[in-house]
């Protein structure tokens, strides 16, 4: 029969095989967790450029002094934060209005910036990606003092993006996740909501006399009434989509030099690129940032065209012409994505070594249970699967087995075949006579094969044919059974087995139970 194997040994087997397995899942979500999330682009309110890439809020003066930068991460150490994935946006007094806390926030809630000193990232990463769905609060948050309070307890989805008119502090909020927009006052008072009609909606950005809403998945442009009249007037621009790249979504639009500039992406939001289109949304060109860019965010500050790249964190600022002026590069931003970088290449050598254990695994396990196969059929010859061979037992040159005078435990007289013990389905067998009736005796066993031979019994199910394995299988399951019957028989004196019945079930899916039982009795010659 073939050699069983220890549940132990099978156990630790199974473990080694599904380790790499689990390692490769876990390193392929740390590594999709370690790239920036989101590089918005926008000017304060003493008009400085200033830089937001995920929890980094960077202000570049326009004197030339060395740059300001401010970390969001102590809010998000606190159990049930949300991560940002919404712009950080000015009031007029250069207040910012952020969502980065969890439900748990009220009204009077307050937080300190100065009161966490834990600026563990990987903590923060973790709790961000448990934590990530649910609504929470808007805050309102001075800078100077390092000090936060509720804005009117309103709160805002997962993703999100905000603009404040500063000339009455009007707060416009888009809701991705919901897909709708909304106007409040500076004093938290609804001016209006827009709740039909949009796809995931993204910037809300001033034009002319009102504003426009960005439009996902119309990849279009909505253009709104401002202030106590809030409300969609109607008027919607559509942009082509670039069917040789197949970039459909439309991720940023911005008017600048005449002409509508925006940011396409493909299926998952990856994969984007800058175009210029006429006013009728017909792209005319696809502007060139370089081979690996993900243009993110656009905003025209100077008579220029502001773009943040979601790759590497430079900000790209170009002319009328789309031409590429210089590289804008922020110290803290540089030394952010840096790091981004260096975790992502950790993980990603990380799967890299999963994938080579599970190709040795592969490899050692085939080759394995090739040579145990082979050293197997070479130690039990008999073993072979022949439909045409007829069991040792059925040999009518043997003479009747004789069993000794001393018993012996069934598991001492495991033989490998059933040698010249008489086996028959019959009560009268001709030529002997039943001197002793000894009992019932019985044998079983429930085998099952590889995951190989089920395989390719499942193959054989879909194009028919004899199951060879599972013939060979039940083949093997009868001789076992067989055998133990006999055992139990030579163990209680018997030289034969009269009246034999088999009885088979399923026990689970490819694994089958073979009962082998019949009367043990001794024969003698008439």
């Amino acid at each position: 029969m073939d050699k069983e194997i220890k549940p132990a040994v099978a156990l630790l087997i199974v473990l080694i095989f599904i380790t790499p397995i689990i390692v490769r899942f876990w390193a392929g979500g740390e590594h999709a967790l370690a790239r920036a999330g989101v590089y918005f682009l926008q000017e304060d309110a003493h008009n400085q450029l200033s830089l937001q890439a995920d929890r980094l809020l960077v202000t570049i003066p326009n004197n030339g002094d060395n740059e300001g930068v401010f970390d969001f991460s102590p809010f998000m150490t606190e159990p049930g934060t949300a991560d940002l994935m919404g712009n950080i946006a000015y009031f007029a007094n250069n207040d910012v209005l952020i969502r980065i806390g969890s439900t748990q926030y009220g009204p009077s809630s307050y937080l300190s910036l100065a009161s966490s000193s834990d600026p563990d990232a990987e903590r923060l990463r973790q709790s961000l990606s448990k934590n990530s769905g649910a609504p929470a609060q808007l805050l309102r948050c001075d800078l100077k003092s390092k000090r936060c309070q509720s804005f009117h307890n309103i709160q805002a989805p997962w993703r999100y993006r905000l603009y404040i008119n500063t000339d009455h502090d009007e707060v416009y909020l888009s809701e991705g996740t919901t897909h709708k927009a909304r106007a409040i006052s500076a004093a938290g008072q609804p001016l209006g909501d827009i709740d039909q009609g949009l796809l995931f909606p993204k910037r809300i950005r001033p034009y002319q006399e009102g504003l426009y809403l960005v439009d996902t998945n119309h990849r279009s442009l909505h253009f709104l009434n401002k202030g106590s009249h809030f409300s969609d007037t109607g008027r919607e621009l559509k942009f082509n989509a670039d069917t040789e790249t197949q970039r459909q979504w439309l991720v940023d639009a911005v008017y600048f030099a005449d002409h509508w500039w925006i940011i396409l992406a493909s299926n998952g939001m990856t994969n984007t690129a800058l175009y210029r289109a006429d006013h009728e949304g017909k792209i005319l060109n696809k502007i060139s940032l370089g081979a690996k860019a993900e243009p993110f965010d656009l905003l025209v500050r100077h008579n220029h065209l502001l773009v943040s790249d979601l790759h590497s964190g430079a900000v790209y600022r170009l002319n009328q012409q789309g031409e590429l002026i210089d590289t804008i590069r922020s110290p803290a931003i540089h030394k952010y994505f840096t790091e981004l970088a260096a975790s992502r290449a950790y993980y990603q050598n990380i799967i890299t070594l999963s994938h080579i254990a599970l190709g040795l695994f592969a490899i050692c396990g085939i080759s394995g249970a090739i040579v145990t196969a082979r050293r197997h059929r070479q130690a039990n010859p008999k073993m072979g699967y022949d439909p045409t061979a007829l069991p040792s037992y059925l040999n009518p040159l043997l003479p009747l087995y004789r069993p000794s005078t001393t018993l012996k435990p069934a598991h001492q007289l495991k033989e490998r075949s059933m040698s010249n013990i008489l086996i028959s389905n019959i009560e009268i067998i001709p030529g002997k006579r039943v001197t002793q009736h000894l009992g019932l005796v019985m044998g079983s066993t429930v085998r099952a094969k590889h995951a190989g031979k089920d395989f390719m019994a499942g193959l054989k199910n879909i194009f028919g044919g004899e199951l060879g394995g599972y013939t060979e299988l039940l083949s093997e399951a009868r001789q076992e059974a067989t055998e133990r019957m006999t055992e139990q028989a030579k163990a209680i004196g018997g030289n034969a087995v009269i009246n034999v019945r088999y009885s088979t079930s399923s026990i689970t899916a490819g694994a089958s139970e073979i009962l082998a039982y019949g009367t043990a009795v001794f024969l003698e010659d008439k």
